[in-house]
């Protein structure tokens, strides 16, 4: 319960921008890097549209990011995408551009808040500097764990 408070508590709050890096010149970061009005937006005949994510949760293996997930999808306010997108992690899915990762998304209202779930964002030290340069306001869920409960099984831990 802990652990949904903080998120909600994280997705309210906005942390001020960090800089980034110098850009690169790979072809995957050019691609990236378009103009966000060469997208092509896919609305929907309810109204809705495929959008990028406004929040994005990560963290570690079993640390809980899935049921972070299902819990805040149960408010009518909040589109998560189905699976885990690994945009910005893999260069196949980087090198596609911003238009691949938007048809990922969920169809969703203005008002809606989209989110994304990648837990390996948070070990992939490219990641930082990609998330930054497709939205400097984009809200960041991480999710912990204390390690000894990963390891130990339950009758074990103290």
């Amino acid at each position: 319960m802990a652990v949904f408070l903080l998120g909600a508590a994280l997705l309210i709050v906005q942390l001020p921008a960090v800089p980034s890096r110098p850009a690169a010149s790979n072809k995957a970061e050019i691609l990236a890097q378009k103009d966000k009005s060469d997208f092509k937006e896919h609305i929907h005949p309810n109204g809705t549209l495929q959008q990028l994510p406004q929040t994005v949760i990560i963290g570690v293996r079993k640390g809980g990011t899935r049921a972070l997930l299902e819990m805040l999808s149960l408010h009518p306010d909040i589109a998560a995408a189905e699976s885990e997108v690994h945009f910005f992690d893999w260069e196949e899915h980087y090198g596609n551009g911003l238009q691949w990762y938007i048809n990922q998304m969920p169809f969703s209202y203005s008002y809606q808040i989209t989110v994304e779930k990648t837990p390996a964002y948070f070990t992939s030290p490219e990641v930082p500097e990609r998330v930054y340069r497709m939205n400097k306001t984009i809200k960041l869920l991480l999710i912990l764990r204390d390690p000894t409960e990963r390891v130990l099984p339950l009758g074990m831990a103290a």
